[in-house]
């Protein structure tokens, strides 16, 4: 398959990029990303792409649409995508609401899918960087509901 190709004349057609070399920094950023060693199974044959997930927690509605979602017999990897110029080079230098998000996330597929252990991360595409997110890390992001709230937003 040619990626590069295909992704060049993707972003020339309905991208609407008509900048040769700004389609080139696009195209090789990308790939850096979908091609790197370390992300393999996220986007393998086994992963789903923009999955929609739904689940009652703690008698709340949580919604969302994550990135990349791996199930397994015993594991579901949960990961979501963050682009920006910098990705944060430690856990702690996380933004908060990114972690409110995947602990949302987390409480959702563990209600999905009962009795597998559930792995997020965070990949930040601008390093390529994947973060693995500590379930203790997590456990103190977990949102704090409101007896009002039907859901979260999800997709900050």
């Amino acid at each position: 398959v040619d990626r590069a190709g295909a992704a060049d004349r993707w972003l020339a057609g309905a991208g609407g990029v008509g900048d040769a070399q700004l389609r080139g920094e696009l195209v090789a950023a990308a790939l850096s990303v979908i091609e790197h060693g370390d992300f393999a199974e996220l986007f393998g044959p086994d992963a789903l792409a923009e999955a929609p997930i739904a689940a009652v927690v703690d008698g709340l509605v949580v919604s969302g649409t994550v990135d990349r979602l791996v199930v397994q017999p015993d594991l579901v990897r949960v990961v979501d995508f963050k682009t920006g110029r910098r990705a944060p080079a430690t856990l702690d230098a996380i933004p908060p609401y990114h972690l409110r998000q995947m602990a949302a996330y987390g409480a959702a597929l563990r209600v999905i899918f009962p009795g597998r252990r559930v792995a997020a991360a965070l990949l930040y595409t601008a390093g390529p960087l994947l973060h693995a997110l500590p379930d203790d890390l997590l456990a103190r992001h977990k949102p704090g509901y409101t007896p009002g709230q039907q859901s979260l937003p999800l997709d900050a």
